[in-house]
């Protein structure tokens, strides 16, 4: 079960909240030795923990196996402020239609001794993702990634735009993509996967409180009665 946390239902979820940054603690900084984010509470908190950031937080047992989080690229994001090297290309899509996906990570011991299987939680916390942004009218989403991950992106029904070449940060290899929303990727993501049902908590898909604000369609684009 994915559990949304936004501005909205915030005030409601202080345990899972704390549960979350020591989640994040425990996979980014203990698990894939992220030094830079490494604090002595082991809480992983940053600077874009705040206003219009969504948490998507898979529970089993009332425990979080799986996690990633959504931030508005109308605020400073991770592509604008960590990143903007990686948009090669340009400037990276941004607006009240595109959110970046960050933070997104499972537990290890779900994944182990799994030959050629993805496990629940990775599975749930994906759709999650694409069903949240449809919920919310995204267009689509910005992430920095390995460029193995662009497969599964595309196995899923997203549209995946490059945004420059894949370079190394930290030793590691990444790259920058915008991922299209196309009209059958939650459809899509759920037949990968293997899901006959949604894993969002029933409660979830809520509307948020100001509705994602689309620029004018050009005069000859409209439809007129």
């Amino acid at each position: 079960m994915v559990v949304v946390i936004d501005d909205d239902n915030i005030s409601q979820h202080g345990v899972l909240l704390e549960k979350i940054y020591r989640f994040r603690h425990t996979l980014f900084v203990e698990r894939l030795n992220w030094e830079a984010c490494r604090r002595p509470d082991g809480r992983e908190i940053d600077q874009f923990d705040g206003p219009g950031c969504i948490h998507l937080a898979y529970l089993e047992g009332g425990e979080i196996t799986a996690y990633t989080r959504l931030l508005p690229t109308t605020r400073p994001h991770l592509l604008t402020e960590v990143y903007p090297h990686l948009a090669e290309r340009g400037p990276a899509p941004r607006g009240a239609t595109v959110y970046e996906w960050t933070r997104c990570g499972t537990l290890p011991a779900r994944r182990e001794g799994r030959t050629g299987l993805i496990d629940p939680a990775t599975a749930g916390i994906f759709t999650a993702a694409a069903e949240v942004a449809r919920a919310r009218g995204l267009d689509g989403l910005l992430a920095q990634t390995h460029p193995i991950l662009v497969n599964r992106l595309m196995s899923c029904g997203w549209d995946v735009e490059p945004l420059g070449l894949p370079t190394r940060y930290n030793g590691h290899a990444i790259l920058a993509v915008y991922a299209r929303l196309m009209p059958d990727t939650v459809a899509t993501s759920c037949a990968f996967f293997g899901l006959q049902a949604s894993p969002l908590h029933e409660t979830s898909l809520h509307a948020p409180r100001a509705p994602a604000v689309r620029l004018p369609v050009p005069a000859e684009r409209r439809l007129h009665a």
